[in-house]
């Protein structure tokens, strides 16, 4: 009994875990799916505006790798119905098998029962006792056959009615493995015409390679101007903090108890801060890394880009102070907000809606972003602890 009992327990674990990674798997699928819609839009407006070649190739570069992820998923969401299918396959003939014999042990039961009624009634029975006490036996036994053949019955309904249920979950399990088989085809059909179309695009990109190698290189002189800017607007106002301060150390902001106590809350949220952007995708990451078209060209990047639609704002990843709005010769705006010792940057805003010595709280809108002359919306966003950049991946919240 023991035995049966632990095997009951031991598959009973084994559906909560198979139903925890449907769940998880399904999750992982959504919001990679909504990665995928990202792109799709981003794609859409490209095209529409006739963006830069590299702009697309780097997009759909992306998308492409979200839609083998993506695949990859949907084939783990298969395989594993697939395994729960075949188990409740076992269980339902399992089932039929202890019902036929429920069936029949209850069959002759009652065969039994009607002969045994035929050849003596039940008031002879116990007439026919040769004392009280067997008279009682008597009565005992009768009445527990009675329970026994009602149990076989109790017993027969609750195994139909369980089989009923696997046979439905059964239907359900198919069901849902063929939704997710076409669903896997459509996002082959999708992941094999973004390669086509890459390969056209990156057709072109070889043909001007020079060009847009030069024209990448300018950018790159931009950005390390601009980083270069950063640190001593930075480097400024630390001095500016540390100014007359007993105790002040070099390089490092002087805080007062309630900075000290922005900037300890602020690395508590380490990985639980929102994307300074609502919707959109990665673009850029943290450090050195070879471009996404022209793989020989690496660069150097102090924060993470967020391309966006058009007309997206830009928004505070925590609570904090505005302490530098730059306006760059070109007219391109960047909001510092400190918090304590740490500094969030947000540059390639077209206009601000603060203003410096503003205190403000997360997700507060601080400006709108910038779209270049090829339909490009990108938000340039950097955190950096004194005049330290930090990899935003250790810090925001993993979508």
């Amino acid at each position: 009994m023991k035995s049966f009992l632990y095997i009951g327990l031991f598959l009973s674990c084994l559906a909560v875990s198979a139903q925890s990674e449907k769940a998880r798997l399904e999750q992982q699928r959504a919001a990679i799916q909504a990665q995928i819609n990202q792109f799709d839009k981003l794609l859409t407006g490209a095209k529409k505006e006739e963006r830069s070649v590299l702009s697309q190739v780097q997009t759909i570069d992306a998308k492409i790798s979200k839609t083998q992820e993506i695949i990859n998923i949907t084939n783990k969401q298969a395989n594993l119905i697939t395994r729960s299918i075949n188990t409740n396959a076992e269980e339902i003939k399992k089932l039929n098998a202890e019902i036929k014999e429920l069936k029949k042990d209850y069959a002759a039961m009652i065969v039994k029962s009607y002969k045994a009624k035929n050849d003596q009634s039940r008031l002879m029975f116990l007439l026919s006792s040769e004392n009280f006490l067997q008279a009682y036996k008597r009565v005992q036994y009768l009445n527990a056959y009675a329970d026994y053949r009602k149990k076989q019955a109790d017993e027969i309904t609750v195994k139909s009615n369980m089989l009923a249920e696997k046979n439905a979950e059964l239907e359900k399990e198919k069901a849902q493995k063929k939704e997710i088989l076409a669903a896997n085809e459509k996002l082959r059909n999708e992941l094999k015409k973004d390669k086509s179309e890459q390969v056209v695009l990156l057709e072109e990109v070889k043909k001007n390679e020079k060009q847009y190698a030069a024209e990448i290189r300018t950018k790159a002189r931009e950005r390390d101007k601009i980083d270069r800017e950063i640190r001593k607007i930075i480097e400024a106002d630390i001095a500016a903090s540390n100014k007359g301060k007993v105790g002040a150390t070099k390089g490092k902001f002087f805080l007062t108890p309630e900075a000290k106590e922005l900037a300890r809350s602020f690395q508590n949220n380490r990985g639980k801060l929102p994307w300074p952007v609502a919707e959109g995708v990665i673009t850029r990451r943290y450090g050195v890394q070879p471009h996404p078209v022209l793989k020989n060209l690496p660069i150097q990047s102090s924060g993470y880009r967020f391309q966006t639609p058009n007309g997206a704002r830009a928004r505070a990843v925590f609570d904090g102070e505005v302490v530098q709005i730059v306006k760059a010769n070109n007219g391109i705006l960047m909001v510092h907000v400190r918090h304590g010792n740490f500094t969030t940057s947000y540059g390639n805003l077209k206009n601000v809606s603060v203003r410096k010595g503003q205190k403000i709280n997360t997700l507060t809108e601080l400006g709108e972003i910038f779209t270049d002359r090829d339909g490009i919306t990108e938000l340039h966003f950097a955190i950096l602890e004194e005049t330290k950049t930090q990899d935003p991946a250790r810090w925001l919240l993993s979508k």
